[in-house]
């Protein structure tokens, strides 16, 4: 039986929750001395229910990025790809793809708005303040 199933995953509280991201904000903040660290991303419901309203998906996927927009900033994000119940990614062929100016596949990846810039009020999230 795969461990990718439709139920993966797990819910946690508030406070392992606000104990999670707080680590991270300190590493990124204290450690690697980033003035500004991306806290988080948002995704539209839309697009999510685009991505995963495909026959045989079992899933979705979150991939960690590197914002490359030549600003010189090493910025993180994260690419949501759709996956099957065995949990491959469901792309086109890289083939077709990977050219430098190929037009996006439509409803394939979706990446995200980040916060600090469009952060929600201070909650225990993404701030020791909430």
């Amino acid at each position: 039986m795969s461990k990718f199933t439709k139920s993966t995953g797990r819910f946690i509280n508030l406070v392992k929750g606000s104990k999670l991201t707080q680590a991270y904000r300190i590493d990124q903040t204290d450690r690697k001395k980033h003035k500004d660290p991306k806290l988080a991303g948002f995704f539209g419901i839309d697009k999510i229910n685009e991505l995963l309203d495909k026959p045989g998906v079992g899933g979705l996927r979150i991939y960690y990025g590197m914002d490359i927009d030549g600003d010189g900033k090493r910025d993180k994000g994260f690419v949501l790809v759709a996956t099957d119940e065995e949990g491959n990614d469901i792309i086109p062929s890289a083939t077709q793809h990977l050219e430098k100016d190929s037009e996006p596949a439509k409803d394939i990846l979706i990446t995200d708005t980040f916060c600090p810039y469009d952060c929600p009020k201070s909650n225990p999230l993404n701030s020791d303040n909430g």
